[in-house]
């Protein structure tokens, strides 16, 4: 018994240098900077109020999340999301370092919990999370690709489950033959 208590076990676990390849982090440290530079950059050409309390909100995240040992990088993720504030403000100026941070924090975020029209995977079966619905303000339904009229499983506030489950988040270009990729069933060609 003594030995079963104190024997190493192997862990599955990765390296912290495993997890920082896996998710690119120290990619996504330069190109933060890179974004961080071009904000300064910007404002010497253009004084703006709205530009100027994003840069510094911007810097502010950014120094934080990388003291912390658990970096979230949510507000990252909203912010270079298509459309919103780096766009808006860098425009085709930071379009290439935009779409690749958000590439990687997109991937990130998706691998954290249920968002909406995330397309998944779990026992060979593909779905799409659904949106949040009236009765429940969390994500984590999925529709699954099936021709069946409403094939919609509840995984709401279990994605740590869903992954031990052997679920999987896919890649986002993944074709569905049934569903759209809002979770609609595709209509039958004429």
């Amino acid at each position: 018994m003594f030995k079963r208590l104190f024997q190493k076990h192997k862990s599955d676990g990765l390296s912290k240098i495993e997890y920082w390849k896996k998710w690119e982090i120290l990619e996504l440290f330069d190109e933060l900077h890179k974004a961080e530079n071009l904000l300064v950059d910007i404002l010497d050409n253009k004084n703006d109020d709205e530009l100027i309390k994003f840069k510094d909100e911007f810097i502010e995240e950014l120094y934080e999340i990388e003291g912390d040992n658990v970096a979230d990088f949510t507000r990252i993720w909203e912010w270079f999301t298509p459309t919103k504030e780096w766009e808006l403000f860098c425009g085709q100026q930071g379009h290439k370092l935009g779409i690749n941070i958000f590439r990687i924090v997109d991937r990130w975020k998706r691998n954290q919990d249920f968002i909406t029209g995330t397309k998944v995977m779990l026992n060979d079966e593909f779905g799409v999370v659904l949106n949040k619905t009236s009765d429940n303000d969390m994500f984590g339904q999925i529709r699954w690709d099936t021709n069946k009229e409403n094939d919609i499983e509840d995984w709401r506030g279990l994605f740590g489950s869903f992954l031990e489950k052997g679920g999987q988040i896919i890649n986002q270009q993944h074709q569905f033959t049934f569903i759209n990729d809002d979770g609609t069933t595709k209509k039958a060609s004429s």
